[in-house]
């Protein structure tokens, strides 16, 4: 029985783990910072709130990977990071709005 319960438990964490959600922002850049392998540009959304967004061909993949400019409004999607009270969004996908 132990060994079943064991299984069932290493089951729902192994698909618990692999259910990554990503969450989407919208805002306007602000500023870029670049990088080694991207750039990070500061955005803010509609209710005056700045949030980060770090877009890299690591990340993105050469495919998705775009260079984008101060004022481009954009929705991007990917992982969120908290630092401090900075929200980081790891660009997964961004698309001009």
């Amino acid at each position: 029985m132990r060994t079943i319960s064991t299984f069932l438990l290493i089951l729902v964490l192994f698909t618990a783990a692999m259910c990554t959600d990503t969450d989407g922002y919208t805002g306007v850049i602000e500023s870029i910072e670049n990088g080694k392998d991207g750039y990070v540009a500061t955005l803010k959304d509609d209710n005056g709130e700045r949030f980060e967004a770090i877009f890299s061909i690591p990340n993105m993949g050469p495919d998705n990977f775009k260079r984008w400019a101060v004022g481009d409004k954009l929705n991007v999607e990917g992982d969120t990071i908290h630092i401090n009270t900075t929200y980081r969004v790891v660009a997964r996908k961004a698309e001009k709005k």
